[in-house]
């Protein structure tokens, strides 16, 4: 299979308007009903993905805080201010995630169109069909 590497392949196949829709649906109820909702998806995501794979998830989630907090504190000084280290390469697949090592990097040589070509690559190894 073949992929497109102008976007990743790891976000392109999402129904993204489901999610959307999904997400802007929770964002009414408060924060401590969204909290009961995520953790009502925790058993289910444990099942299918294992706890260890879980856990992982759950380090990028909280990198994820971390570099919203980071962008909170330091508005309009994009990247340049950020201690935390950026996403991992890759992300979900139909059947649960895949990550490359490192991170992403806005000032790599090459940019994000060769860290969309290193996720094309590995999304043709692990042969996912969206």
């Amino acid at each position: 299979m073949t992929v497109d590497t102008t976007r990743s392949p790891f976000y392109a196949w999402l129904d993204h308007e489901s999610i959307r829709t999904l997400v802007n649906a929770a964002f009414v109820l408060p924060p401590g009903e969204r909290l009961v909702f995520v953790k009502g998806l925790v058993p289910g995501l444990v099942d299918d993905l294992g706890l260890a794979a879980f856990e992982a998830f759950l380090d990028e989630i909280r990198v994820k805080a971390q570099r919203y907090n980071e962008a909170l504190s330091h508005p309009g000084e994009g990247s340049a201010t950020r201690q935390t280290a950026s996403e991992p390469l890759g992300g979900p697949t139909p059947h649960g995630e895949a990550h490359l090592d490192g991170t992403r990097n806005p000032r790599r040589l090459g940019g994000r169109a060769l860290e969309r070509r290193w996720e094309a690559e590995l999304w043709n190894r692990l042969g996912e069909v969206p």
